[in-house]
């Protein structure tokens, strides 16, 4: 393999895994455009030193960047009161691992076509699901309340206020209750207008709401 080629193979990852990076980058998530550009670059930089020191054998190769790749995902992932964020920011980087490994092997109609559908199903399916899955996102909603504040009458009034929402647990302290609630309202539904209605209710003092 000349050295013309790995250079072409190096640039063609990086520039697919900024593709999908990109995406990610403007969607403010914490593994953006460098670090899908890395993900990709490495990948195929892995894959070509195992084809030429390896007896040519890629699987061995790739075993081991799934296994690499597996431990970088996993930090992107948070968890968030109720939610998890970042499941997507770590397939991303895994697809981005995919993609170097396909540029390494020179496959490089597979890499482009990967990268684009993946592009896709990260802008453009986002679309959908917001417009037709806005009930999927879950919220935890921690409701400070009056020592003398009846608990079946609020949780009456959040049932009123918050439709398709159940009572999660209730905390009993001296110097007040706790009752916390999840709840999936609509998307359109914002975090300030939740949080003042609730502080209307009767007994209620403290409003915190995890998304």
């Amino acid at each position: 393999m000349g050295w013309v080629e790995i250079l072409v193979q190096i640039v063609v990852a990086a520039a697919l895994g900024a593709a999908v990076g990109f995406e990610r980058e403007m969607s403010a998530q914490p593994a953006g455009l460098r670090t899908h550009m890395l993900v990709s670059l490495g990948a195929a930089l892995f894959t070509i030193a195992g084809m030429e020191f390896s007896n040519g054998d890629p699987t061995r190769v790739a075993a081991q960047v799934v296994t690499g790749i597996g431990f970088l995902g996993g930090g992107a992932i948070l968890r968030e009161g109720m939610s998890i964020r970042g499941l997507t920011t770590a397939a991303s980087l895994w697809v981005a691992a995919a993609l170097g490994l396909a540029i390494g092997l020179r496959s490089y109609l597979a890499g482009v076509a990967a990268m684009v559908l993946a592009v896709i199903v990260l802008a453009a399916i986002k679309k959908v699901e917001e417009e037709f899955l806005p009930q999927r996102r879950q919220m935890e909603v921690t409701l400070s309340l009056e020592p003398d504040a009846v608990l079946s009458a609020v949780e009456r009034a959040v049932g009123q206020a918050l439709p398709r929402s159940r009572v999660l647990r209730v905390q009993y302290r001296e110097g007040g209750h706790e009752v916390v609630v999840t709840a999936r309202p609509t998307l359109e539904v914002s975090l300030a207008a939740v949080g003042e209605r609730l502080l209307e209710l009767p007994g209620v003092h403290g409003v915190s709401i995890n998304r």
